[in-house]
């Protein structure tokens, strides 16, 4: 069995998305771009919620020059997993429905949770999650989608790596170190 970790952009105040539900103001530069390549060529498969399963699924297709060819290639040959409880079918070449995040745990090889804050909260209540890896960037967005909200059982995890972009983003990387009782 494989890996679960989750990759995402956070802000400062805890939140993946504002209000009106945009991820516009993350920081991104060419060595944050670089480090996305040498991720998507480092796992073996992709997952995500099912919001945001649709609105890559309508935009990785036709991305065009304001990404690298390696992103463009690997979004479409990695297998993607959505978790979802009513999409039943996909569109987006090697992606496939989840109903059960608990499925994700049999997965072979390495696979990232990209987006979702209900997909995050469910690994996280599942304890699929064997790492966490938070880009954090320097904004406060005083509101707008959580990266956890919900209820999960206390998970003490251990800081691994960290790394700071040009940008001043922060990649810190936690892995699981102990799983307490509720």
């Amino acid at each position: 069995m494989g890996r679960l970790f989750l990759h995402i952009n956070v802000s400062l105040d805890g939140y993946i998305a504002d209000a009106a539900g945009d991820i516009d103001w993350r920081f991104a530069d060419d060595e944050f771009q670089a480090h996305i390549d040498e991720l998507l060529e480092s796992i073996d498969g992709m997952a995500f919620g099912r919001k945001a399963y649709e609105e890559l699924a309508d935009y990785w297709p036709t991305a065009g020059g304001e990404v690298s060819a390696t992103q463009r290639r690997r979004m479409h040959e990695l297998p993607k997993y959505v978790l979802s409880r009513t999409l039943r079918t996909t569109s987006w070449h090697n992606s496939h429905p989840v109903e059960d995040a608990s499925k994700l745990a049999g997965l072979e090889g390495d696979t990232a949770l990209f987006a979702g804050g209900g997909a995050a909260t469910s690994a996280a209540r599942l304890g699929l999650l064997d790492e966490v890896r938070l880009v954090v960037n320097p904004v406060l967005l005083g509101g707008g989608t959580r990266l956890f909200d919900g209820e999960y059982a206390k998970t003490a995890f251990t800081l691994v790596e960290d790394r700071r972009f040009a940008s001043g983003a922060l990649l810190l990387t936690y892995a699981v170190a102990r799983r307490a009782s509720t």
